[in-house]
């Protein structure tokens, strides 16, 4: 059997000749030989410079996904408004009366947050629960987010809806509000004009009307951009007048941004 085998010898490949003018090559080998590769102070430096670019550019990429998430919580929430009240016979709105005397519990207000699909009251045991659970939270900040906001006579939305959002809605300071919180109180900013914004109810026209308009309402003519929303607004109030430019996606502050472009 062994001998159907033939052995061959194996016969080693001349390697070229490396001398040249009597000198060896054996350097300029190696080299060809070597593969290209970044030394560790190279690697490094570039994981540095991919760190140091993610830390300036995260925040921004965190804002316009908070922004976008905000505005898309409005309009759903406005739009559920909307509905809610057209099926709240708006007829009862001339019944509330009172005076500067707080009604929330009016026939009107009654259905319509029936429509809204309204879940839990907060204030149902106690009337200065949603206070408490806001403080607790942090409390409610002006459109700028640099102070306390003054809630006065549209108050904070102390109804929790089954979608997450938180709702209000009562007669005080002579006048019909409707206030919104669109991704509840849970979740920040909390700030006038970020997720919290406030609605008149003209007891004439019996519609609802975004305040920021040239309106007077509530003995207030909110309609003061550089007072009631701007960034640059030290009034407690700060955040009150933003609902009409959220609606018209138009920024406060810059003509050439979106509202939701802009915020604080």
């Amino acid at each position: 059997m062994c001998s159907d085998f033939k052995v061959t010898k194996l016969i080693p490949t001349p390697t070229p000749s490396l001398i040249r003018d009597g000198k060896s090559d054996n350097i300029s080998l190696l080299r060809r030989k070597c593969k290209a590769a970044f030394t560790l102070a190279e690697v490094l430096i570039t994981l540095g410079i991919i760190g140091v670019v993610a830390v300036m550019t995260m925040p921004t990429i965190i804002a316009k996904f908070q922004h976008k998430a905000l505005e898309t919580a409005f309009k759903k929430t406005y739009s559920s408004l909307m509905q809610a009240m057209i099926y709240a016979e708006p007829e009862l709105i001339s019944d509330i009366t009172g005076g500067g005397v707080v009604g929330d519990n009016s026939e009107f207000y009654k259905k319509l947050w029936e429509k809204y699909n309204v879940v839990k009251n907060l204030n149902e045991n106690d009337q200065y629960a949603m206070d408490k659970l806001y403080n607790s939270l942090g409390g409610i900040k002006t459109y700028s987010k640099k102070q306390e906001a003054d809630v006065g006579c549209p108050q904070k939305p102390q109804l929790m809806a089954a979608d997450g959002t938180s709702v209000g809605g009562l007669y005080n300071c002579g006048s019909l509000w409707v206030s919104i919180d669109v991704n509840g109180p849970y979740k920040k900013p909390n700030a006038l004009g970020n997720d919290i914004f406030y609605f008149g109810i003209d007891a004439d026209s019996k519609r609802l009307f975004p305040l920021g308009m040239d309106k007077v309402h509530g003995y207030l003519n909110l309609s003061a951009q550089e007072r009631y929303c701007s960034i640059n607004s030290t009034d407690a109030r700060n955040g009150w007048g933003c609902t009409v430019f959220a609606l018209a996606n138009k920024c406060p502050d810059d003509d050439s941004k979106t509202y939701w472009e802009c915020l604080p």
